[in-house]
């Protein structure tokens, strides 16, 4: 494959501080930056940030930010050459374990695109799929460069405070809300999510997709990069450091840090409808990583402990309640969903300063060797269903220990 395209730019910032050390402004400075894009195959855009800072008084801060962001599809989304994949999947009109089975308007979506009534989705051996899919007999196709790949724009806002009390040295506390909005946003799209998109959520889009032979399987599918409508996601990030003063056991300090996603949506089409996925998969409602940090002389050690809320993924089994708490509820991807609780990890170091100006450190991430708990939304969600791979990729699957050396010069 070849292609080609060629952008000229021109950017231009301007910081300005306003007041400093007067009643009421401690600090008030603006920041400004504009940048102009031509794009030979999209034309012209403009895109500009602005922000402030203002201290009333000296303990207080607080910020805020408005950004315009604009990203071109790269060489390899727009003209990039396809190959062949046989992937793993669930078809949702499967008859038994497919959304159709419990869903009574997806097996009215599936059977008027021409699904028989009783299908059953079929392996690489010609077998009936158990409940989290197979790999596909006949090739998909993948990878395809997409000729009408669209730039994706984005505006992200954000206002926080900052409390810096002089009477508590050392002590600091952060609150800061963000709201950020992607349209057109170029994204791959697996094979489940495509059937998905098609049947549960009736876009007609993906059912372009896909071709099935007289007895209802799938034959052909189309995989690769998509503009989908838009996604937005808000929440708060809250942040405590406390430096304690220093003992004769050594120097002590506490650092947390938290977000709360209160909403992370997408729309699969800059017409259809918004679907809510946050504390689904791995978009955790809270997560939280908390620190404790000591030193003394050439010794220092931290212990970080992180949490994840709890969230809601796919059922392995609707009839065992250990693989589907709660098969008759309503998720992103239709009927059923099993509840994960909330989850802990403990990460230990410990370091030593050597005399030539270096650092020797020992440590171990998941500590204690908690275990992953078995999340079939991720293998569907990355394209595949093998219950190997059914581990969510942001959390451990062991204790992994390290040593790690850093010499400065």
């Amino acid at each position: 494959t070849y292609g080609r395209y060629t952008v000229r730019e021109a950017y231009l910032e301007a910081n300005v501080p306003l007041l400093k050390g007067v009643p009421f402004a401690d600090l008030l400075s603006l920041n400004a930056a504009t940048r102009y894009s031509d794009y030979s195959n999209f034309g012209s855009t403009t895109n500009s940030k602005f922000s402030f800072m203002w201290k009333p008084i000296r303990d207080v801060l607080t910020r805020g930010t408005y950004a315009e962001g604009f990203r071109s599809p790269t060489l390899g989304d727009t003209f990039g050459g396809g190959s062949q994949t046989f992937a793993s999947y669930l078809d949702v009109c499967d008859s038994l374990h497919g959304e159709a089975a419990r869903n009574p308007t997806v097996a009215a979506r599936c059977a008027s695109a021409g699904v028989p009534a009783g299908f059953r989705q079929k392996n690489q051996t010609g077998g009936d799929v158990g409940a989290t899919g197979a790999q596909t007999p006949f090739p998909f196709t993948t990878g395809a460069g997409n000729a009408f790949l669209q730039p994706e724009s984005a505006k992200t806002r954000t206002l926080g405070l900052v409390l810096s009390p002089s009477g508590v040295p050392g002590f600091s506390v952060s609150v800061d809300w963000f709201n950020i909005r992607i349209e057109n946003l170029i994204t791959g799209v697996s094979a489940t999510n495509t059937l998905e998109e098609c049947y549960v959520n009736s876009v007609q889009n993906f059912c372009s997709l896909i071709k099935r032979d007289a007895s209802g399987q799938v034959v052909d599918l189309q995989i690769g990069n998509t503009n989908r409508g838009k996604v937005e996601t808000e929440g708060v990030d809250v942040a405590v450091n406390y430096r304690l003063p220093r003992t004769r056991f050594g120097q002590f300090s506490i650092r947390s840090e938290t977000t709360y996603t209160d909403s992370y949506k997408q729309q699969s089409t800059l017409d259809s409808e918004w679907v809510e996925y946050a504390g689904e998969y791995d978009i955790f409602r809270v997560k939280s990583n908390t620190s404790l940090d000591w030193s003394m002389g050439n010794w220092s050690a931290t212990f970080t402990a992180r949490f994840y809320s709890s969230q809601k993924n796919r059922c392995y089994s609707a009839t065992q309640a250990i693989y589907c708490s709660d098969p008759t509820k309503e998720a992103s991807w239709g009927t059923g969903y099993n509840r994960h609780g909330e989850m802990w990890y403990g990460d230990l170091s410990v370091g030593y300063a050597l005399p030539w100006n270096a650092k020797i450190l020992f440590g171990a991430n998941n500590v204690f060797d908690k275990k992953p708990e078995i999340n079939y939304s991720a293998s569907s969600n990355t394209g595949g269903n093998s219950s190997s791979s059914s581990v969510s990729p942001e959390l451990p699957i062991d204790r992994f220990f390290y040593v790690r050396y850093n010499q400065s010069f």
